[in-house]
């Protein structure tokens, strides 16, 4: 048995012990609740759960109790939230710059004609791919002489029409068409004109 819980399980056989005035106001009992939680990663078993539950007796009180404890958890998502777009942007700063000497290693590579320099420490070559490249106005050139709808699949309208779906509930429903570069090309292979789609030869520096 966890700390916590021996910890919350010592406290149930005790008196409610008053709520004390403190920043947040939150009831010791619930304070080790929320530790036994967050030592079994939330995963709550039945007496968590039952313990979770709120009953009538002092419900004020415990609610209280409630409201401050949620209010400390949204401050403490607040600042991890934070920090995760200070790291992120730390993670920007450190793509843009690994990108910059990439692209400038990758220029002298083909300046100076090397395909690959080896080391006993370190390998750089080249890596060739054919990726499919689309225009940016790939989508819209094709949807403006098309119409994209949806309909109820076939034999499937007395299950829909008994989950209370018809055609106007799909009305409400938008539809946003997006490009399978995979199929585009598969087509492309096969000799298929696909306007504003081409495969592109590409020879990609990696280092390793």
């Amino acid at each position: 048995m966890g700390a916590s819980k021996q910890l919350y399980m010592d406290q149930q056989e005790q008196p409610a012990a008053p709520v004390k005035k403190s920043l947040f106001n939150i009831r010791q009992d619930h304070l080790s609740l929320l530790a036994l939680i967050e030592e079994n990663d939330g995963v709550l078993d039945d007496e968590m759960q039952a313990a979770l539950q709120l009953s009538e007796e002092d419900f004020k009180e415990k609610a209280i109790s409630y409201g401050f404890l949620i209010r400390k958890l949204d401050a403490e998502s607040d600042t991890i939230a934070a920090e995760i777009k200070r790291l992120q942007g730390l993670k920007q700063r450190a793509d843009n710059r690994a990108e910059l000497f990439r692209k400038t290693l990758d220029e002298g590579m083909k300046q100076f004609g090397y395909d690959k320099i080896d080391s006993e420490l370190l390998k750089i070559s080249y890596r060739k791919s054919n990726p499919v490249e689309l225009s940016e106005t790939f989508l819209d050139d094709i949807l403006q002489f098309t119409t994209v709808s949806m309909k109820i699949v076939e034999g499937m309208e007395d299950k829909a029409a008994d989950a209370g779906i018809n055609e106007d509930i799909l009305q409400l429903l938008d539809l946003k068409p997006s490009a399978s570069k995979t199929r585009v090309g598969d087509a492309l292979k096969q000799g298929v004109k696909v306007p504003g789609a081409s495969i592109v030869e590409k020879k990609n520096l990696q280092i390793r």
